[in-house]
């Protein structure tokens, strides 16, 4: 391969990444749980929320085991890994790209939906709600931050299906 060939082989290359990043625009907040939960369950008048689940997301998949353990890991302190979620150019809305179990957990756990079981670290909540916990285990949960990376409007169906695509592969 010739050094003229290889080098616009390159040029084209680096124009490709150029382009395709734009595209992926972004930034990262913290929300506390209370938050998120409140911004998932509340519905407006089209019957969306704030921040919901795209059709492309899967129903709750987490069983009770796993959904208990999620809770315990942030009664914990455990570091959690961030939900993504993309910004719609149309509504303003948040779709969920990345953490639906989650957020579905969360939400299930502070309407008192989810009872915590076969818990090994904290057995002793093991049987509990969230009404259970002392209202300061409530209001440290509630207010525990959750790191949220938040696609700009710019993202379009291709790069948010793309993403989704890349973190469940």
């Amino acid at each position: 391969m010739s050094k003229a060939v290889k080098q616009d082989i390159i040029t084209r290359a680096e124009a490709q990444i150029d382009e395709i990043r734009q595209e992926i625009d972004y930034d990262t907040r913290e929300y506390t749980i209370e938050l998120i939960v409140n911004k998932y369950l509340e519905k407006d008048d089209g019957n969306l929320s704030e921040i919901y689940i795209p059709e492309f997301q899967r129903n709750l998949r987490w069983d009770i085991n796993h959904q208990s353990l999620f809770i315990e890991s942030i009664i914990l302190g455990v570091p959690l890994a961030a939900i993504i979620v993309a910004e719609i150019k149309e509504t303003g809305k948040l779709a969920i790209v990345d953490g639906a179990q989650r957020v579905m957990t969360l939400a299930a756990f502070l309407t008192n939906q989810l009872q915590l079981s076969n818990l090994k670290t904290l057995d002793s909540l093991n049987g509990s709600y969230f009404t259970d916990l002392a209202p300061s285990r409530q209001r440290k949960f509630k207010n525990t931050s959750l790191r949220t990376i938040v696609f700009s409007d710019k993202a379009d169906k291709r790069v948010i299906n793309e993403v989704f695509y890349r973190i469940n592969s």
